[in-house]
């Protein structure tokens, strides 16, 4: 594990943005299995909510067996020995 510590402490603000991504993602879930349909409103949503979730966290990319971050591979926890971190100079 690294130096970098996991938030496990959240804010009122915080757990209400949870709520609102979890009503979010239940609605797009909802709609698709009663309507299968999904409208790109609802994708861009979640979209919006997941990057929000990724900064709050700060999930990171795994990195390579090169050191290179693997932005298309699901994120790991900041304290993940594959986390990737920019360095200056890369």
């Amino acid at each position: 594990m690294t130096n970098k510590t996991i938030k496990t402490e959240l804010t009122r603000d915080e757990v209400a943005f949870l709520l609102d991504v979890y009503n979010t993602v239940d609605a797009l879930v909802d709609d698709t299995m009663e309507m299968m349909d999904v409208r790109m409103s609802q994708l861009s949503d979640v979209r919006d909510k997941a990057n929000a979730l990724k900064q709050m966290f700060e999930f990171r990319p795994p990195v390579d067996k090169d050191g290179n971050p693997n932005h298309w591979m699901p994120c790991v926890l900041p304290d993940h020995p594959n986390a990737w971190y920019y360095e200056k100079g890369e």
